[in-house]
């Protein structure tokens, strides 16, 4: 079925798998903490934290027979699943909730295509491989 469009990458969500392109990628980030005393040298000085964060995601999804009504309940019920993302270079998996989907306008590049703008919000980690 992956060979029926050209949406390269996947997303498993729970035991449902989507086929989407990514279009966010996540920003992952550690907070810092100010350091600066009066023995500083004039300048502010800072440390990490250790705090880290992981931006959300947001994908373009492939829309099929209910995809729209399955991602919207998700996200209505805050249901929090098992993510992994695949495409030809990486796999990145976390726990995920749905906090935004949305069918896209029509495109006249592909008008026989409907799609989806999803965004995810990781519970915490992300791992890449």
């Amino acid at each position: 079925m992956l060979g029926t469009s050209n949406f390269g990458s996947t997303w498993q969500f729970g035991n449902t798998t989507y086929k989407c392109i990514v279009t966010g990628f996540p920003e992952i980030t550690t907070d810092k903490l100010n350091a600066t005393n009066h023995s500083s040298p004039g300048y502010a000085e800072s440390v990490p934290s250790g705090l880290v964060t992981v931006g959300d995601i947001t994908m373009s999804v492939l829309e099929e027979s209910g995809n729209f009504s399955a991602l919207q309940t998700a996200m209505v019920n805050k249901t929090v699943q098992n993510s992994i993302i695949e495409n030809n270079l990486t796999t990145l998996t976390g726990s995920s909730y749905v906090i935004s989907v949305k069918m896209e306008d029509a495109d006249a590049q592909s008008p026989d295509i409907n799609k989806l703008t999803v965004v995810l919000a990781m519970t915490g980690t992300l791992t890449a491989s």
